[in-house]
């Protein structure tokens, strides 16, 4: 994903603040506690910053993570075709169906240098089949709505698959229920 538009996304969630520049390292995790829907919850965020010729790496996180945010800049159409080639790996090294994923595109206070229309963003996530948000890390537009849908979507898949997991559970139990050996 766009480095700068990542990084910026992610500090400006963990630590409240905008920086003009960032320079990234292979990755830079963070822990940050927030309360969500009355639910407190322990993000444990790895920004990649879409370091992409660490490939050993990226499919590592991609194996452990629960979810994940696919991050673009408005401003530059490259890093939008980049989105559609991150989603593919993920699949690729996950093949675990309804990933939580949130798409966003960022530096929406850049409008006049947009690149990528408010449409296109949503059309690609129509076709991945997540939520979609434009932000500004700069100006903190809709940021923590990202971090914060992304934790939504996690929990309402691990409900659905607890839910599927009972349903499984009680479908044994009331068949060897129903079981009765005469003498």
């Amino acid at each position: 994903m766009h480095s700068s538009a990542t990084n910026a996304l992610t500090m400006q969630f963990v630590s409240h603040h905008f920086l003009d520049y960032h320079d990234p390292t292979i990755e830079d995790a963070y822990q940050q506690q927030a309360v969500i829907d009355g639910e407190v919850g322990l993000l444990d965020i790895l920004d990649t910053a879409g370091q992409a010729e660490f490939t050993a790496m990226r499919d590592q996180y991609m194996r452990g993570g629960e979810g994940f945010i696919i991050c673009y800049s408005i401003t530059d159409k490259r890093s939008f075709q980049e989105a559609a080639e991150f989603k593919n790996l993920i699949e690729r090294v996950r093949t675990v169906d309804n990933l939580p994923i949130v798409l966003v595109g960022n530096k929406c206070d850049l409008d006049s240098q947009r690149v990528v229309s408010v449409e296109d963003g949503q059309t690609l996530a129509r076709q991945f089949g997540c939520p979609f948000f434009e932000t500004s890390a700069a100006l903190r537009h809709y940021v923590d709505d990202v971090f914060h849908t992304l934790v939504r979507e996690i929990r309402r898949k691990e409900r659905a698959e607890l839910l599927a997991s009972q349903k499984k559970s009680r479908k044994r139990d009331s068949s060897t229920k129903n079981t009765y050996l005469c003498p």
